[in-house]
């Protein structure tokens, strides 16, 4: 049997957020800063203010969005061999960080402006780890022109992994060049054919959308890509303090995004953001690691099957900037709520210190962390074979299992679980290789697989590819 699940609201409790949700969307609404989008809605039939720039959605209408948005979405690797399916009855999936800004270095203890060859070494890292579903830029290149820092990411991305890609642009102009560079991998076929990745898009809180990612976000939609929506609400500042007042907007800002995306290409494949965040007073930081946090994960998670939808959560994300007992606690909570609570795609793997660093060592500690929560779910099996009886009979009383067939056959069956970093072993034995705690064991692990063979595009394709995004960076792209 399975472990069972993680809930935080009951029934009741889910309908009132959800009541109170389209209540906001219908009196209130959404501010979209595009009077092309606005257009566009209000030929589907929305309420539109063009002098307030302002969007309201009856409740039939956002009814009819949320049944035409499909219940899974499937990404596909680069060369098509393979898919995995995202949405309730699926296995839940981890995807690497995406968009830090500094790498950590070990050595020093420290963090330095991530490069262009670092992203290109998470990925390669990612493409070997076993619990990484979809690899993201773990970061920001910043040795490369600003502009176009997210193009050369997502080039490094898919020049080192062949698993599906997730990329998150801000402005209309990033996607139109972001599509060309997937059409080259693709071979010319259209992205929402077998679609290599997801792209993410960003409403801003509180309740509304910008110019750029808004057109950005219904272009991708009108091509049938696959689309993640994380809006950013922070509680106090950007949303109200109470835990269900994040969620309700954080659920408004969603559900905007599935009246945009359903209304103008209906089917278009998304998944919910199911997750909150809150400005410390104290500190005046964002915190994305707290237990409140890891709540509204769960509770987002819950909304989400009410909708019958897909749901993405970034975990696990600490605020601690070391790799110290803190950035396992965080993380590990946040796992364990992700797993056990729904979520279907979890993003972040390798990156801390709310987002903003990224490490070789993490990235491989969350791989493991992953294993051992997944693991953890499976429960136990009870069955004729697991039960052993067999087994009891020939050892009797005093007996030996260790020759028993059965102890050969669940060996290797992932019934007991195994790690290539994990301390398990004896204390003089754990000495005599040199007393190395997990992360320097980690560490290790990620020089070995930087190692390992690559998985890079060909050449034709690596030449297209730098070139638009040279053409981008020449101001030849609109």
């Amino acid at each position: 049997m399975e472990l069972s699940g993680l809930k935080v609201l009951s029934d009741e409790e889910l309908a009132l957020v959800d009541q109170a949700s389209r209540g906001i969307l219908k009196e209130v609404g959404i501010k979209i800063k595009s009077r092309e989008v606005l257009s566009l809605l209000e030929d589907e039939g929305v309420g539109v203010d063009y002098d307030r720039e302002l969007a309201t959605f009856e409740p039939d209408l956002l009814q009819k969005a949320i049944d035409r948005a499909p219940p899974e979405i499937r990404v596909f690797n680069r060369d098509r061999s393979y898919s995995l399916r995202l949405g309730e009855g699926h296995p839940p999936r981890f995807a690497s960080g995406h968009n830090a800004v500094y790498t950590w270095q070990a050595a020093t203890a420290s963090r330095t402006p991530a490069t262009k060859q670092e992203v290109g070494q998470f990925a390669k890292l990612a493409n070997y780890l076993e619990q990484i579903d979809v690899v993201s830029p773990e970061a920001m290149p910043q040795d490369v022109p600003p502009q176009s820092s997210l193009l050369h990411g997502v080039e490094a991305v898919l020049d080192n992994t062949v698993k599906p890609i997730l990329f998150s642009p801000e402005t209309d102009r990033e996607v139109a060049v972001i599509i060309e560079m997937l059409k080259v991998v693709s071979g010319g076929a259209r992205i929402g054919e077998n679609p290599i990745g997801i792209c993410q898009f960003s409403p801003s809180s509180p309740l509304f959308w910008n110019e750029g990612t808004i057109k950005g976000f219904v272009r991708v939609a009108r091509e049938g890509f696959p689309c993640t929506l994380l809006p950013g609400p922070l509680a106090g500042a950007t949303s109200p303090y109470s835990l269900v007042g994040n969620l309700v907007q954080k659920n408004c800002e969603v559900l905007s995004g599935i009246v945009v995306a359903q209304l103008l290409n209906p089917g278009t494949p998304l998944l919910c953001y199911n997750g909150g965040g809150q400005f410390d007073m104290s500190s005046l930081t964002a915190l994305l690691g707290t237990p409140e946090v890891t709540l509204i994960i769960i509770a987002g998670s819950q909304l989400a099957r009410r909708y019958h939808l897909p749901t993405h959560a970034c975990i696990p994300t600490s605020d601690s900037h070391a790799l110290d007992e803190q950035l396992g606690m965080e993380n590990a909570l946040q796992a364990i709520a992700g797993i056990l609570g729904g979520s279907d795609l979890m993003v972040n793997a390798g990156m801390f210190a709310t987002g903003e660093t990224a490490a070789f060592e993490q990235l491989l500690l969350d791989n493991e962390l992953f294993k051992l929560v997944r693991r953890m779910a499976q429960g136990i099996s009870v069955d004729l074979q697991h039960l052993c009886l067999d087994s009891f009979r020939r050892a009797g009383p005093m007996g030996n299992y260790l020759e028993d067939p059965s102890t050969l056959g669940f060996l290797r069956s992932g019934e007991w679980s195994t790690s290539p970093i994990l301390t398990r072993e004896k204390y003089a034995n754990w000495k005599a290789k040199g007393s190395k705690s997990v992360v320097e064991k980690a560490a290790d692990l990620a020089e070995i697989l930087k190692q390992r063979e690559d998985v890079g595009l060909e050449s034709n394709q690596k030449r297209e590819i730098a070139a638009i995004i040279r053409n981008f960076e020449s101001g030849g792209r609109s």
